[in-house]
């Protein structure tokens, strides 16, 4: 299944680039610790990420370019990534608190914030894989790729979920890998659909030995 293959292929290219990808997570805590530079720390950790999944040259100089370009909208995205679920998940426990029928508006709202992660995780990468970037179409094309392809989606973040889970478990990684792995799950995850449309590069030939 493409959903396996694409995880596979997440650990490899974690494990190919594992001292750039302990910088990346090192800086989006920091970042997130010190709140202003939170969200150049992950639109920065995304850039990498998505050079890693269309098969481009990587160092620690594209995550220090894309960290001071599109602050303002960056913001905008985080915010986004962050407010949405938030609102829907209160909602969800609103409702499941409550007596009699309303707690059935609990599952819906339920339903709800799990499709706003299976949008969210493809909306930064989307950000960066456009050629000429927009927080419009980067979440329009989020919400038609997470509803047109619902079990793949679903398998990436239930994979992603797996991850979290792992770190928290080990905690070192949870520090020194968890960010990347994420960003890197949800750039390759995308670049993967894309892939089968035609809309992204193939990987590269190995050449015959």
């Amino acid at each position: 299944m493409k959903a396996f293959v694409i995880m596979g292929r997440t650990l490899k290219a974690v494990y190919d680039e594992l001292f750039l990808c302990v910088f990346l997570s090192v800086m989006w805590w920091l970042g997130t610790i010190l709140i202003l530079p939170a969200a150049p720390a992950t639109m920065g950790l995304h850039h990498v990420a998505n050079r890693v999944a269309n098969y481009k040259r990587v160092d620690n100089s594209f995550f220090w370019e894309a960290a001071r370009q599109h602050i303002g909208r960056g913001w905008v995205l985080y915010l986004m990534n962050l407010v949405v679920p938030a609102a829907l998940l209160f909602n969800c426990w609103f409702y499941l608190n409550t007596q009699g029928w309303l707690r059935m508006f609990g599952i819906f709202w339920f339903w709800l914030f799990v499709v706003s992660l299976m949008v969210g995780q493809y909306v930064f990468p989307l950000f960066w894989q456009q050629d000429e970037p927009s927080i419009k179409l980067a979440w329009r094309n989020a919400a038609i790729l997470a509803l047109r392809h619902p079990l793949y989606t679903f398998l990436l973040l239930l994979f992603q979920l797996v991850l979290i889970v792992a770190s928290v478990a080990l905690t070192l990684p949870l520090f020194l890998l968890l960010p990347a792995l994420i960003a890197f799950s949800a750039n390759i995850g995308l670049v993967g659909l894309l892939q089968d449309m035609g809309l992204a590069p193939q990987p590269p030939q190995v050449p015959p030995r």
